[in-house]
């Protein structure tokens, strides 16, 4: 019965939100682009409602694009912003993912254990980088030349316009791709928090939620509150994307790093007949001109996540979620949200 639930669930839970971003995407799959760990189904999902063989899911990660970025000015205001107290090293080891040994080589003991309050010493923190640029920039040049080089190779670096898809919310890989890639980019979201045009730069970023717009954490929107129990099940067999290298292996071109995993990979065959259940309905919606309307997702999702015993006591172990890059480890989210009854 476990399996039968979870395709079920897959169909009522994921496949009406996945339906509000696809049914609104370019009819053309060229430049278009499927973020991170939930780009890994939201680019299945794409194939099965649009009927066309590959969609394309691009590796990348907040924590990554923070450490690719460091030696651009430009990017501070995406990688410095949030809450933060302690010490430059911990701030640079949790939220930038650089090593004890890396760091050792680019400051000073005594900088590294200099505490800072963010946001409030932000400035004094832009100062600190800045004066360490040249040092940061070697730092990151092999993973950065690597990337650069996938992306070529994926197209991205080459298409005229560039589409990318995400749950949502706040567009910061979106940020700062158009900040590395100096290019003009448009963002898919189903939520998006900062919608309409923003300057990256000289490049000009676009931001579009199809189910809300213009909502924070925190506002009392449960389907923003609350997404983690999406980003539980919209995920990809590896842990968090962290490091890209040029290959010393002839047969391959690249050798790719990830973080640990948790519940959703390590029983990722339980995520995949959630998403079976999901994906098939997709592909039966797309057929049949089926749409649901943003009132009728947000109820779904609000219900879902909002009341006891809505999801499968069978799935409950997926729903943790992963939050290093804020230091919080892993977070339970039908704990945290007093589900478990």
């Amino acid at each position: 019965m476990s399996a039968i639930s979870a395709k079920e669930f897959g169909k009522v839970f994921i496949a009406p939100l996945v339906l509000k971003i696809l049914e609104n995407l370019p009819s053309k799959n060229q430049g278009l682009y499927f973020l991170a760990r939930e780009g890994y189904w939201l680019s299945k999902a794409h194939s099965c409602y649009s009927g066309m063989e590959s969609s394309n899911y691009l590796l990348t990660s907040r924590a990554f694009l923070f450490r690719l970025t460091i030696d651009n000015c430009e990017s501070y205001q995406y990688s410095l912003k949030g809450d933060y107290e302690g010490s430059l090293k911990e701030l640079l080891r949790i939220r930038f993912l650089i090593s004890d040994s890396d760091l050792d080589n680019c400051f000073s003991k005594k900088v590294l254990s200099k505490n800072y309050l963010l946001p409030y010493d932000y400035e004094d923190l832009c100062k600190v980088l800045d004066t360490h640029q040249a040092k940061l920039a070697e730092l990151i040049a092999p993973s950065k030349e690597a990337y650069l080089s996938y992306l070529g190779s994926m197209g991205v670096s080459d298409c005229d316009e560039l589409h990318v898809v995400d749950i949502g919310y706040s567009g910061t890989i979106q940020a700062l791709l158009t900040l590395l890639l100096n290019k003009e980019t448009f963002g898919h979201y189903l939520i998006a928090s900062k919608p309409g045009e923003h300057l990256v730069n000289t490049n000009k970023a676009t931001m579009r939620g199809y189910l809300n717009s213009g909502v924070k954490l925190g506002d009392g929107y449960l389907p923003l509150d609350r997404s983690m129990f999406m980003e539980a099940l919209l995920t990809s067999p590896q842990g968090q994307f962290l490091d890209i290298r040029f290959s010393e292996h002839p047969d391959k071109k690249f050798d790719f790093y990830f973080g640990r995993k948790i519940n959703s990979q390590k029983y990722f065959y339980e995520v995949e007949q959630v998403m079976e259940g999901a994906l098939s309905y997709v592909e039966f919606a797309a057929q049949n001109n089926i749409q649901f309307s943003g009132e009728e997702v947000e109820a779904l999702i609000s219900q879902i996540v909002s009341k006891p015993n809505m999801i499968p006591k069978s799935l409950w172990h997926l729903f943790t979620i992963d939050d290093d890059v804020t230091g919080n480890c892993t977070v339970d989210a039908l704990d945290m949200f007093g589900l478990k009854s």
